[in-house]
């Protein structure tokens, strides 16, 4: 019977590795034709970008680009030797190389060459005609990568003369872009350009309006517009609507118990802040203590369960059930035993011990008792004052 099995098992490796075979035969049937020329040449170039060596580089792109069978490797090639140009400083030439791409509709870097050939200029030839080539980069192609960079550095570059020339650079694009899928990057710099500018009502308005317009999961900027209109309406007062707007963005919260995640860096920052208004302008502790324990029930791998569970058992014992805000703290000694809650706990409760293994700090820090009086907006200090970056707070614990 042994022989037996052992024959069929040869027999099966012997038609796997025959199925192998067939497999990489036709994979290698499959494979493009680039022809010797092509290979030797281009192999070539690339031992001697390797080395260091560009202008050889270059002499060997070319010779690739011209022994090249197929248009996407003559493509690749010439912007290959573009590329040692500028490496090897030769501008000029790389220039020359670069506009000849630009020029070309079948290339695939056309728009990067374009792109890459006005921010040489910028840097190493006539500026200001190279600024106007800029220009034309997200009309040329719009539907490109290249084009929300060459919008947000047109931008920056506006902004050199403050908020008001950028906010007209912002218009001026958006006349020619408002129909392509650039309108969203350019409503949502126009809404900080308005917030620097000081008009905070138009400026909420506007964040709100890019929500409703571009809304999860196609909004690019659907948790960030949310997020600066809640500030905004925070800082004029309107605490119930700064939740609302929080609330509407965490509601869009998806789970998934495969792989991956679909969390979003504002959805903890969100919720510490829902608390955090509930707590201290709007004087309702019960829907803070709820706000935080969502953060430590709902959100099962944010690192700032350990502070919601901490925030929560200090409104419980400032508001006089010891009994609640022991049995949180003892929640989060038994989950978190490395927090550096931990001693602060064991220390407010006389019946929870440390942890075999825990590794917390073995005094409770005087910094973490003054923290249980956070002010109203764990994450005001990002406020959007900039008009040219988006912040992104997260909570670590």
């Amino acid at each position: 019977m042994r022989g037996i099995e052992r024959r069929r098992g040869g027999g099966s490796l012997a038609s796997m590795g025959s199925g192998l075979a067939f497999v990489a035969l036709c994979l290698g049937a499959c494979a493009p034709s680039r022809g010797a020329a092509y290979e030797i040449a281009f192999a070539a170039a690339l031992r001697a970008e390797g080395a260091g060596r560009f202008a050889e580089a270059t002499a060997k792109y070319d010779l690739a680009a011209s022994a090249a069978t197929r248009q996407r490797d003559r493509d690749q090639a010439r912007w290959d030797a573009a590329e040692m140009d500028v490496r090897a400083s030769s501008f000029a030439d790389a220039l020359v190389r670069l506009d000849v791409i630009a020029a070309d509709p079948a290339s695939e870097h056309q728009a990067e060459a374009a792109y890459h050939a006005a921010q040489l200029r910028i840097a190493h030839a006539d500026a200001e005609s190279a600024w106007r080539d800029m220009e034309k980069v997200p009309r040329r192609f719009p539907s490109h990568g290249v084009a929300y960079v060459a919008i947000r550095r047109l931008v920056a570059h506006a902004d050199e003369g403050g908020p008001r020339e950028g906010l007209a650079e912002i218009r001026s694009l958006d006349r020619d872009l408002q129909t392509t899928g650039l309108a969203q990057l350019l409503a949502f710099l126009q809404a900080e350009h308005v917030e620097a500018l000081g008009d905070d009502s138009e400026a909420r308005d506007s964040y709100v309006r890019i929500a409703d317009r571009w809304p999860y999961p196609f909004g690019g900027f659907f948790d960030e517009a949310l997020w600066r209109a809640s500030l905004i309406d925070e800082r004029l007062g309107r605490d119930k609507e700064a939740i609302d707007d929080l609330e509407r963005m965490v509601k869009e919260r998806e789970t998934t118990t495969i792989v991956g995640t679909y969390e979003r860096p504002k959805y903890v920052p969100a919720m510490l802040r829902i608390g955090a208004l509930y707590r201290d302008k709007l004087h309702d502790r019960g829907k803070a203590r709820a706000a935080f324990h969502r953060l430590y029930a709902d959100f099962a791998n944010s690192t700032a369960r350990d502070d919601a569970l901490w925030l929560e058992a200090s409104l419980w014992r400032e508001d006089g059930d010891a009994t609640m805000a022991c049995r949180r703290l003892g929640t989060l000694v038994h989950d978190f035993p490395d927090s550096r809650y931990v001693p602060c706990a064991i220390c407010d409760c006389a019946g929870l011990e440390r942890p075999a293994k825990s590794s917390a700090p073995l005094e409770c820090r005087p910094y973490i008792r003054k923290q249980t009086q956070s002010p109203s907006s764990p994450s005001s200090s990002s406020s959007s004052s900039s008009a040219s970056s988006s912040s992104s707070n997260s909570s670590s614990s």
